[in-house]
C-alpha cells in the first residue's frame, strides 16, 4: 500500500504538466480573443418574442429569446442577425453583442476565470485517473500474491492431510 501512495505522488507531476499545458492555452485563447472578436451594441429591430410560462421564466417568458438586432461591422457596413436576448425585449433596446473580424455575430473571448477552471479540473483528472490506475494495479496484484498463497496453504494442509491417515492409532 505504501508503494501505491509513492506513486500516486509521483502523478502530481504529470498533473502540473497537464495543469499548465491546458492554461497556457486558455490564455491563448484569451489574447486572441482580444484582437479577433470585439464587443459592439446592436440595436434589436423586433420585440423579443414572450412565451407561455411552459418555458419556466419569470413573468412566463422563455430565458432565452432571440430577436433581429442591426450593428455597424468593422468595415463600417450595417449588419443584420438573430441574437439571444431575455423574453419581451422591446424593439430599439441596445445590446451588447461579440462579432468577429468580418462583424459576424461570435461568441465572447473565453474568460480568465474559464481559463483556470480548465486547468485545475484537468490538473485534478489526472490525479484521479492515476489514482484510478494505481488501485486497480494494486488489487490486481494483490489478487495474484492471494492465489499463490492458497495455492501453497492448499498444498500445506493437503500435506497435512495425508500424514494424520498414515498414522495408525494406538490400540
Amino acid at each position: 500500500m505504501a508503494v501505491t501512495l509513492i506513486l500516486l505522488l509521483f502523478s502530481v507531476w504529470p498533473a502540473v504538466v497537464v495543469g499548465r499545458s491546458v492554461y497556457e492555452r486558455g490564455l491563448q485563447a484569451e489574447r486572441a480573443g482580444q484582437g479577433i472578436r470585439q464587443s459592439v451594441t446592436a440595436t434589436l429591430a423586433r420585440d423579443a418574442p414572450y412565451t407561455l410560462p411552459a418555458g419556466g421564466g419569470e413573468d412566463g417568458a422563455e430565458p432565452g429569446s432571440h430577436a433581429p438586432a442591426r450593428w455597424m461591422a468593422p468595415s463600417g457596413h450595417w449588419k443584420t442577425g438573430e441574437v439571444a436576448v431575455p423574453a419581451g425585449t422591446r424593439a430599439g433596446t441596445s445590446v451588447k453583442v461579440w462579432i468577429d473580424g468580418r462583424g459576424e455575430l461570435t461568441t465572447s473571448p473565453t474568460s480568465h476565470a474559464e481559463t483556470l477552471t480548465g486547468a485545475t479540473v484537468a490538473a485534478f483528472l489526472v490525479v484521479v485517473g492515476s489514482a484510478a490506475a494505481l488501485s486497480l494495479a494494486f488489487r490486481a496484484f494483490r489478487g495474484l500474491l492471494d492465489r499463490g498463497r492458497y495455492a501453497a496453504w492448499d498444498a500445506s494442509w493437503a500435506e497435512a492431510c495425508a500424514r494424520w491417515r498414515r498414522r495408525k492409532p494406538d490400540g
